[in-house]
């Protein structure tokens, strides 16, 4: 029997692209006779499929992420070929049923939370398949997927929008991103060899697409969409650790990861005053000679920005260090994250959180407006801050250095470390619209 407890071991697998295609006269008529040999009857199960067939040649021997559950992929913005959970899951069952694929369905550990996604691997009859109605060649190409997406505020699902000007102008800065990335640059992950200094590659990014998610919150008058809230950037190099980016190589050189230092109150200085924040870090708070740990301050003033009181804003910060606070046997946490929980308990001795809270509004007093005002204005402050971040990764791309970005860090060659710092210490406003 399944054994919900079970230790789960991840293996390397590839995530279903949801743009690839192909227009070859050969591939689509051989796939649809698959599709009548396995049982397939409608049309979207054949589209389905088609999506399917692609993706498992190019993964070749890896495994390929099939989600199964019930919700949607997506409207056609976010999903080309309009794949329906209901079909996909038929697909992959016809495909299992006759001996094309070996699926793996996922399953999660309790105990631990960990959990594996369903996967299906090409086996040798499918291989058989692609060899005899010659899939290997260069029939393969990529739709342009969706730069520009939203999402809803309360569910979390993507949903369709009406462009106007704004998000037409920003699909554009970020497809010209994007293709200066993939013509341009060469993204690797090398170790150094410490006795010769010489680079061995050990991986490569195929798929250099920076995308921006925004938060539904408003709609204007028009009806058009506003992208005024949220706005974070993602890339695939998002995913990697910080040890591993350590590892990034840009054209076969060394990079350097630079961090935004309080990259969201700076922005509200900015906003208000036209300056950075001038006395410091803004994060430092003292009491009776005494310094409070920054990342508690930190911690503090991120939370803030999207709960509504005092008491609220407590409540998150000790569920953020204290999650455990009923059973300490199940804090998986790791050590640095254990150690600073340690500080945070350490530090509700010498004052009281909600005290804490109100040093630090006093202290910026300035931007106090932009704190306690409930989720909708932290996720307002999040796109000022992502909004500053792309401008300097659009200046970067103007002047043809490429570059990664993290959330608020970004990482260039060594050699354009100057050029870096000088616009993060610039913070720009988004230009250009």
């Amino acid at each position: 029997m399944f054994d919900k407890n079970a230790i789960i071991t991840r293996k390397k697998a590839q995530s279903l692209d949801l743009y690839i295609n192909s227009r070859e006269p050969h591939i689509l008529n051989s796939s649809k006779e698959l599709g009548k040999t396995i049982g397939l009857i409608r049309i979207e199960q054949f589209k389905t499929l088609n999506l399917l067939l692609f993706n498992l040649q190019l993964c070749r021997n890896k495994e390929l992420i099939t989600p199964r559950a019930r919700t949607s992929l997506g409207v056609k913005r976010y999903n080309y070929h309009k794949v329906g959970y209901k079909a996909l899951c038929t697909v992959l069952d016809a495909l299992s049923h006759k001996g094309y694929i070996e699926q793996e369905i996922g399953r999660k550990n309790l105990e631990t939370g960990e959990s594996a996604s369903t996967t299906a691997l090409p086996i040798n009859k499918l291989i058989s398949f692609f060899k005899d109605n010659n899939w290997y060649g260069n029939y393969w190409q990529q739709e342009t997927p969706e730069l520009v997406l939203l999402r809803n505020n309360s569910n979390k699902k993507l949903i369709d929008y009406k462009d106007n000007k704004y998000s037409n102008w920003l699909r554009l800065e970020l497809a010209k991103y994007n293709d200066f990335l993939a013509e341009d640059a060469l993204i690797e992950l090398c170790k150094k060899d410490k006795k010769t200094g010489a680079l061995k590659l050990i991986d490569s990014f195929v798929n250099l697409t920076l995308q921006r998610k925004f938060i539904e919150h408003d709609s204007n008058e028009y009806g058009g969409v506003v992208l005024k809230f949220g706005g974070r950037m993602y890339g695939p190099w998002c995913n990697l650790s910080s040890s591993q980016r350590k590892l990034i190589t840009i054209d076969g050189e060394e990079t350097v990861e630079l961090d935004l230092q309080a990259s969201a109150v700076n922005v509200l200085y900015k906003t208000v005053t036209g300056e950075r924040y001038s006395d410091g870090d803004p994060y430092n708070i003292e009491i009776a000679s005494c310094t409070i740990p920054r990342h508690i301050v930190k911690q503090a003033a991120t939370i803030m920005l999207s709960t509504r009181t005092i008491q609220s804003a407590v409540a998150a910060l000790e569920k953020h260090y204290l999650p455990y606070i009923n059973d300490f046997n199940k804090d998986t946490r790791s050590k640095k994250t254990i150690k600073e929980s340690q500080e945070y308990k350490a530090f509700k001795f010498k004052l009281k959180p909600s005290e804490l809270l109100k040093l630090y509004l006093n202290k910026h007093k300035v931007v106090r407006y932009y704190y306690l005002r409930g989720k909708r204005m932290g996720d307002l402050v999040a796109c000022m801050e992502s909004d500053r971040v792309f401008e300097i990764v659009r200046r970067l791309t103007i002047m043809k250095i490429p570059v990664l970005t993290v959330y608020d860090s970004f990482i260039v060659q060594q050699r354009h470390s100057k050029t870096l710092q000088n616009l993060m210490d610039e913070l720009p406003k988004l230009r250009g619209w």
